[in-house]
């Protein structure tokens, strides 16, 4: 290993171990080989981050740039050394490709999933550590729900991620893949998209129950007060023997997100 600088050393190639838990899927070959031939003119302009483990020298960003630069024929590698832990590793992993643009939403929405699951996070936290609100998380990870069909749509960019999240509004699946077979065949854009979500959801509501066939009692009213003092916002509390529903009312995004720490905090 030689010394580029206080920073920068400068490392054989195959010293290098791609990370364990690197947030990204599959990498295209076909961008390596773009990539490599870039290299091959111009070198490897950015060094790569990397951690010493026990079991050596692993790639927490660049690991695209180590495959091509293999594929370029280079020997050594250009690298900065991080002494961290696992879950920081993961963290700097998905910040640097968040960051190059390089996840695409279901892989950005996987990569959270881990930090929540793996490291006991909260969605809050996370959002803290990638620079991102709570909700914006909670709403990414609710691509995970998506049925196949428009994953598959997602990754591959037949929709975007807005298109995505506006379909989740349907929650039935059949709705969201007659909504998506619309999408592709009407070319619709986002804000189209919301408007046919919109429209489908008022078709297929179920008209609610009639005021006299939900309890309105003091006890419940009681509840309906304390909830609502609780969160600081206008509450509905619907009420019959075969269960019922809980409103929460709010008026702008900020209410929403206070209703959201309030609920997750």
């Amino acid at each position: 290993m030689e010394i580029i600088d206080k920073d920068i050393v400068d490392i054989e190639i195959d010293s290098l171990q791609p990370n364990p838990l690197q947030p990204r899927g599959q990498i295209a070959p076909d961008t390596l080989v773009e990539l490599a031939e870039s290299i091959r003119e111009h070198g490897v302009l950015e060094p790569l981050l990397v951690a010493k483990t026990p079991a050596g020298f692993q790639i927490i960003a660049g690991e695209r740039r180590w495959r091509a630069s293999k594929l370029a024929g280079l020997t050594r590698l250009p690298i900065v050394v991080r002494e961290t832990s696992p879950q920081g590793m993961l963290e700097m992993a998905i910040v640097e490709n968040v960051q190059r643009v390089d996840l695409n939403a279901l892989e950005r929405a996987q990569a959270y999933k881990r930090l929540l699951d793996e490291f006991t996070l909260t969605a809050t936290e996370v959002g803290q550590r990638v620079g991102k609100s709570g909700p914006y998380i909670s709403n990414t990870l609710r691509l995970l729900e998506l049925p196949d069909a428009l994953k598959d749509g997602l990754i591959s960019n037949t929709i975007t991620e807005g298109h995505a999240k506006a379909l989740l509004g349907l929650e039935d699946i059949n709705l969201m893949l007659q909504a998506y077979k619309q999408i592709l065949h009407e070319n619709l854009g986002v804000r189209s998209t919301e408007e046919l979500v919109r429209r489908m959801k008022a078709s297929s509501e179920i008209k609610p129950k009639t005021p006299r066939e939900y309890e309105h009692t003091e006890d419940v009213a009681k509840v309906e007060n304390d909830i609502a003092n609780s969160l600081g916002i206008k509450t509905k509390l619907l009420k019959s023997q075969r269960g019922g529903r809980l409103l929460l009312i709010f008026k702008t995004d900020e209410e929403l997100d206070n209703i959201y720490k309030r609920l997750t905090t």
